[in-house]
């Protein structure tokens, strides 16, 4: 899955950066090697699966425990896992996030950072948003949509864990939504990254964490948060545009 000179790579770099115990829970079906009628196999738990075996193999600190979701276990319940494959990564001072799909393509380099980043307990956001989100009285739930190729989607998967380590009342997940349509249809997905808090307010594209904050912070007041938009640049006539195109 992993090939040997990128686990190489990332062997080192998890032996450079990590400092704590990162635990994967992964939930997958069961192989029956049949398709019973009415249930479509899950498509991507074999890779997933693999991806995720060599990756805890790369150091002693990372640990997978591979949980069957028609098992209903406890941590099914406990982590709020609804999908499969469904991957939660946890660390020892309680923070979680989870991942549905594949983390494949452009969301891979950043699911290895996301290791780390839980490893090392380490919040990269700004002082202001961390402390508003650590203050939130509510809960707050944030879905990230993204694709393998997108690449912003990346930065926005980060931002959403990074919340989630600063705050427990975050609940953040990132969602491959090529591999779950119903999920494309059932929150209008046209273009990624999108960002979907508490299944009211629908952020499309890139935006900067203090954006995101201040979103976060709307919803949880009960009310959304004010549109900004960019004021359009003025070009006197006479000069000309950055594209070139000279105004008369």
């Amino acid at each position: 899955m992993i090939s040997l000179a990128d686990q190489e790579q990332i062997r080192a770099k998890f032996a450079a950066e990590m400092l704590g115990p990162v635990k994967i829970d992964f939930f997958t079906e069961r192989n029956l090697g049949i398709t019973l009628p009415g249930k479509s196999p899950c498509q991507f738990c074999k890779p997933a699966r693999e991806m995720l075996q060599e990756i805890s193999g790369l150091h002693e600190m990372i640990s997978l425990r591979v949980h069957y979701f028609e098992d209903n276990t406890p941590e099914k319940a406990q982590f709020g896992v609804e999908r499969i494959p469904g991957i939660v990564l946890r660390n020892q001072p309680g923070a979680m996030v989870k991942f549905y799909g594949i983390p494949g393509g452009t969301e891979f380099p950043m699911f290895i950072e996301s290791i780390i980043d839980l490893s090392r307990a380490e919040v990269l956001l700004s002082e202001e948003s961390a402390k508003s989100l650590f203050e939130l009285e509510v809960d707050i739930s944030l879905r990230v949509f993204v694709t393998p190729t997108c690449p912003y989607c990346p930065a926005m998967m980060r931002a959403a864990f990074q919340m989630a380590m600063v705050s427990p009342r975050v609940h953040a997940e990132t969602i491959e939504v090529n591999e779950f349509p119903d999920l494309a249809d059932k929150y209008k997905v046209q273009a990624v990254p999108l960002t979907v808090i508490n299944d009211s307010v629908a952020i499309p594209g890139m935006v900067h964490e203090k954006d995101l904050t201040a979103q976060i912070l709307a919803v949880a007041k009960g009310e959304a948060a004010p549109e900004k938009k960019a004021s359009p640049k003025r070009i006197e006539r006479g000069k000309t545009r950055d594209s070139g195109l000279y105004i008369p």
